[in-house]
């Protein structure tokens, strides 16, 4: 029962008067995104949001930044998605990397 106060840290100078872009606009090219839930279920330190926060990611970047559906990489500890196990971290960067150009 307390309430928290947001706070902002940085090592460097903000602008919070500068409209934040997670993709700058004139950055044109195809947007790729590897996104990764880990909740840790039946471990010491188990987690509850990660997926959440993986799937509300997943929707902002669709909606606002134009990414699609086979550009953006979703691992999961869930059960139903990939899971988020070391080889397929690095296939899912791998893949990305594969589908860039410089």
């Amino acid at each position: 029962s307390f309430s928290q106060v947001p706070q902002l840290s940085s090592t460097r100078p903000i602008d919070m008067n500068e409209k934040f872009n997670l993709v700058p606009e004139t950055l044109p090219g195809t947007r790729r995104a590897v996104l990764i839930g880990i909740n840790y279920v039946g471990q010491k330190g188990e987690l509850s949001g990660c997926h959440n926060d993986v799937f509300n990611v997943y929707n902002y970047i669709q909606d606002y930044y134009g990414f699609q559906d086979e550009d953006v990489a979703v691992l999961v500890d869930d059960g139903d998605h990939a899971q988020p196990t070391k080889a397929a971290i690095i296939a899912a960067y791998q893949s990305v990397v594969r589908k860039s150009k410089p």
